[in-house]
């Protein structure tokens, strides 16, 4: 497996993790939209390039309790008609398909598996990880799969020459972008690195991924991007209301930059079975679509 190894940020944690909040609401929310993205670019042929900033450890074993509980746990057992036979089902069956359990999820597949399952043959994986641990787990759980190239560092610091290099040699390219925001300079990193790789790569599908437990973050990343000249949509879903702090996500957002046709409206009919089945108080969950 090639791989190379880059200096990581001095103010990077260096415990970061994806696997304490594998399987949550972000998860879902997340997972739903790169289903939205991947599926359509795979329909319409060609090799396919997909680059990850940070990408886990590919595969996550989920404890009896967790955050997991709040978000494929509360649809893994749903019935496919609760789902809607839609977006969400077609999401839900996909992680039954690529994980583990029986009367609840065991195993979670992390973005890496999902992306891996739904390109063809002759997708080109390049995977970034910062973490050593976890950069390990990502290489024994992608051995032998000849479409992966991994790398230890932080993807957003090489994502604008890599997306441009994966541009020339692939027909359809998309980006992941999908830090950990354990820094305040990651709001405005991640805009940075999505940009850069915008208009690197201006045929390029691209995603960013961000938590949400207020709005002010969140907004002034997406001013940001604006100002540099990326046009957008964010699709948000909260499925606890925003003046309820708490410990673990109030729900989570995405930005797209030209995904595919139906992608976003695969989204907006996500939101509320999500939102049904996983608001914690009561029925209360919202969401906000924004273009610019």
């Amino acid at each position: 497996m090639p791989s190379s190894r880059s200096r990581y940020r001095p103010e990077s944690p260096a415990d970061y993790s994806h696997r304490f909040h594998a399987g949550n609401v972000g998860d879902v929310w997340k997972h739903c939209a790169l289903v939205a993205v991947l599926g359509r670019i795979a329909e319409r042929g060609g090799r396919v390039g997909y680059l990850e900033s940070h990408a886990g450890e590919g595969r996550y074993t989920l404890a009896p309790t967790g955050e997991w509980t709040e978000g494929i746990g509360r649809l893994w057992s749903a019935s496919e008609s609760s789902l809607e036979r839609g977006p969400v089902a077609r999401y839900v069956a996909l992680v039954r398909r690529l994980g583990r359990g029986a009367e609840r999820p065991e195993v979670y597949p992390g973005s890496p598996a999902i992306a891996g399952a739904l390109l063809g043959p002759d997708a080109r994986l390049t995977l970034w990880e910062r973490d050593a641990a976890a950069f390990a787990r990502l290489e024994a759980e992608v051995a032998g799969d000849a479409r992966a190239t991994l790398r230890c560092g932080d993807g957003w610091c090489d994502i604008g020459a890599a997306a441009r290099s994966a541009a020339a040699s692939t027909d359809e390219l998309v980006v992941f972008i999908d830090p950990p925001f354990s820094q305040k300079s990651d709001w405005s990193t991640a805009a940075d690195a999505l940009a850069a790789a915008a208009h690197a790569a201006p045929r390029a599908s691209l995603l960013l991924w961000y938590p949400l437990k207020s709005l002010t973050r969140p907004n002034a990343m997406h001013a940001r991007l604006e100002a540099a000249g990326v046009a957008a949509t964010v699709a948000e879903l909260v499925t606890t209301p925003l003046e309820h702090q708490r410990q673990r996500l109030n729900g989570s957002g995405v930005v797209l930059v030209r995904p595919p046709a139906g992608a976003v409206e695969e989204l907006g009919a996500a939101a509320p079975v999500i939102g049904r089945h996983c608001a914690i108080r009561g029925d209360r969950w919202s969401s906000r679509l924004v273009a610019w």
